[in-house]
């Protein structure tokens, strides 16, 4: 009798830990193909002054401003697009002929070795050097004894890191003033620069064109 009233709930529960475990692994599963973009970014505003506050347009036309290194650059004309797409929805729309303003887009990406943390370091050598000096008992004498060593960092080479920069420059045509500038800056170990300078471009623009607070980090969440 007993042995059929365990039979009975064994069932359903082992149903339920079975639907438990599929539970996890799909929320795990969900986890792993998402990462988080940090983006350290620090904005600087020059807006015209009245006796008030600071008049910062919501609604403009601007044109691109390219350097003459980038006129052939495809990486540059890639941002400008990226650029234009994420300025839309705030008010700003590109107009070559009545513009008002100019905005200037830079983007760029260096590699560096990293440490198991992630963080950058120097080279392969850890910084550490040992002397030693002692003395020694000889049948005839006393003897002396001078030792040095260096160490090379356990598992090297280290893994390899990203930065990844976004910067945005805004001018006033008629003064040619800077009025607005801001910058957007990422670590991590992505090396697919595109998928992440696309949030990045957006958390420099957070706030646009009077964000709260000048220097913050903003986080974004994209697929792997």
């Amino acid at each position: 009798m007993n042995r059929q009233i365990t039979q009975a709930f064994a069932s359903p529960t082992r149903w339920r830990w079975l639907f438990l475990l599929a539970l996890c692994n799909l929320l795990l599963s969900g986890c792993y193909s998402m990462r988080i973009i940090e983006s350290q970014v620090q904005t600087s505003t020059q807006w015209p002054v009245t006796a008030s506050q600071s008049i910062a347009p919501a609604k403009a036309f601007f044109r691109l401003d390219r350097l003459p290194a980038d006129v052939n650059n495809l990486q540059a004309g890639w941002a400008e697009v990226e650029l234009e797409a994420a300025l839309a929805p705030l008010g700003w729309t590109r107009n070559d002929t009545q513009a008002q303003y100019t905005i200037w887009i830079g983007v760029r990406a260096a590699e560096f070795i990293a440490d198991p943390w992630g963080r950058p370091v120097r080279g392969p050598w850890v910084n550490r050097f040992n002397m030693s000096i002692g003395t020694g008992y000889r049948p005839h004498g006393v003897g002396w004894g001078l030792g040095m060593s260096t160490g090379m960092r356990a598992g090297f080479p280290p893994p390899s890191g990203y930065a990844q920069e976004v910067s945005i420059i805004i001018r006033d045509l008629q003064t040619s003033n800077v009025v607005y500038q801001t910058k957007a800056l990422h670590e991590g170990p992505w090396s697919d620069h595109p998928n992440i300078w696309r949030p990045m471009i957006s958390a420099a623009l957070q706030g646009f064109p009077n964000p709260s607070v000048l220097n913050r980090r903003v986080d974004t969440t994209i697929a792997r």
